[in-house]
């Protein structure tokens, strides 16, 4: 090789170094052009989304730092449930102002899913209850003593009171007062008393049944809303079995039993054939439809498991949409049981604190208001939950 050629190859390697090193020089230039580009975004952080700690939705004491979560310890001590993330923007409390209103919750999209959270919508039902208690066909000569004193009772008013001494008069009408309240202590209702006065004839099958038998049966206090006089009922006994002798509720008694916090109703039901005996033990069956303060059968209702009850006040959690959820103290009746799709479901009466067509919700409530709890939007739903607003303490006497 010649020193004209060797010339040329040092020119070219030259000039390939210099398209190397102009190429690597741009390459670095521009990454980082993308990395300042880039930077704002990867330090930009929502102080919305910023997360104080970490906590149990079940144990909202329970409180553990990120450097901590980071760590490994992502497990609630108590339950070993995972701890959830407590943001900056829920130590904001949402203070209620409509009436009934206990505060507001906002869940995210992952604690909704989660939660597996369901809703009900508010809607009109006919409730319904069965009441299954144990009776007896009635063998009662005290009550029956006791109509023959009253009896007796009006017919010597009715001759006295044909004199002219006020005072045996007087003494009479008291006797035939005091003889109609033993008969209303005894079990007989009002309308009863006045048929008895009226007719003036003791009911002889309250010692011995005839075509027509009296059952007496105990019903428990928690039950009394849903029994009323001239309801039907029906009675099954195993002397019989596959017979039922169908009868109506002719009385309630006026005094509660102190020991099995129960009253006392009397059923007047037909005997065929005289087949009930006296002290004969049936099974009484009950079924009564509710009926609202305003004498509505169809009535507004929520399911059993949407209401959470604090023993203070109970609770509802209505679903405002875009997983926000605001909880409502309400008013509600004795539970009974409706037809939903062929399968009967416990349901509460709402007196107050709801609309119709409002969701409810049913499943997850209890986590809803766990999280209630850790945001301070209101007080819990267990352990003295939700509690009314603390009572002020007693001014201090002083002498």
């Amino acid at each position: 090789m010649n020193c004209c050629q060797k010339r040329k190859v040092v020119e070219l390697g030259t000039l390939i170094s210099l398209v190397l090193l102009t190429a690597v020089i741009f390459s670095l230039a521009s990454c980082g052009k993308k990395e300042q580009a880039g930077s704002p975004q990867v330090s930009r952080v929502s102080p919305e989304k910023e997360i104080l700690y970490y906590t149990c939705g079940m144990h909202p004491s329970v409180k553990v730092s990120r450097q901590e979560y980071e760590k490994g310890n992502t497990s609630c001590p108590i339950c070993n449930m995972n701890l959830v993330p407590v943001h900056k923007e829920k130590e904001k409390v949402v203070e209620p102002k409509a009436k009934g209103v206990i505060g507001h919750v906002q869940l995210e999209g992952k604690q909704v899913a989660r939660a597996k959270i369901e809703t009900t919508p508010v809607r009109k039902l006919h409730l319904s209850k069965e009441i299954r208690t144990v009776g007896r066909i009635a063998y009662d000569p005290k009550l029956a003593v006791a109509q023959e004193e009253f009896v007796s009772a009006l017919q010597s008013h009715d001759r006295i009171s044909k004199g002219d001494i006020k005072e045996i008069t007087r003494r009479s009408e008291e006797l035939v007062e005091s003889s109609r309240r033993k008969l209303r202590l005894l079990g007989m209702s009002r309308e009863q008393v006045a048929e008895l006065e009226k007719i003036r004839k003791v009911q002889s099958n309250l010692i011995l049944p005839g075509d027509r038998a009296w059952v007496y049966a105990d019903v428990y206090e928690f039950e009394l809303s849903w029994v009323k006089e001239n309801q039907p009922a029906k009675v099954i006994t195993t002397a019989f079995p596959g017979e039922e002798f169908k009868g109506t509720i002719k009385s309630i008694n006026p005094t509660l039993d102190p020991k099995t916090r129960s009253v006392r109703v009397r059923l007047e039901i037909e005997n065929p054939g005289r087949k009930l005996k006296p002290n004969m033990y049936v099974d009484v069956v009950i079924k009564s439809m509710y009926t609202s303060p305003q004498g509505s059968h169809k009535v507004l209702t929520v399911p059993r498991e949407a209401v959470l009850d604090t023993g203070l006040r109970k609770i509802v959690w209505v679903d405002l949409g875009n997983s926000k959820f605001q909880g409502r103290e309400v008013r509600v009746g004795p539970e009974g049981t409706a037809e939903i799709e062929g399968k009967a479901r416990r349901y509460l009466p709402v007196l107050s604190g709801l609309r119709e067509g409002e969701k409810v919700v049913t499943k997850g409530n209890f986590l809803i208001d766990s999280q209630s709890q850790i945001t301070g939007v209101a007080a819990a739903g267990y352990g003295g939950a939700l509690e009314v607003e603390k009572k002020k303490a007693p001014p201090i006497h002083q002498h």
